[in-house]
């Protein structure tokens, strides 16, 4: 899309223990995004934050942006956020379709989707 299509929504911060905190809540306890400690233990250089958790946070953002009942929304994850992170949320217009961006600093893309009405 051209820029003229994309605006930015907002922007927010994924807090360094938003991992733990999304574990009590799903029962999802991976180790990658529990602390920097155990993340290590798998590679990756930091705790990530979950992606079901960056996913609710963007809808949750979106609100009024979403129609309100009949629609599907599709996501890609594409790279981790990070923890502590900031990304921000871009979109394409309200209505009963269109396109969603998460970014990180230098533009990294961590998620990816559309939303559009249910077939």
């Amino acid at each position: 899309p051209s820029p003229t299509q994309v605006s930015e929504l907002t922007r927010w911060k994924a807090p360094a223990d938003i991992g733990r905190r999304y574990a009590r809540v799903s029962g999802d306890y991976n180790p990658i995004h529990l602390s920097a400690l155990t993340a290590k233990l798998f590679g990756f250089p930091q705790a990530i934050a979950h992606g079901l958790w960056n996913k609710a946070h963007t809808l949750a953002a979106l609100g009024e942006h979403l129609p309100t009942a009949n629609i599907e929304i599709c996501v890609e994850f594409k790279k981790p956020v990070r923890l502590p992170g900031e990304v921000t949320l871009l979109a394409s217009a309200a209505g009963s379709s269109g396109e969603l961006w998460l970014k990180g600093a230098g533009d990294i893309e961590h998620m990816v989707g559309k939303w559009q009405p249910i077939a």
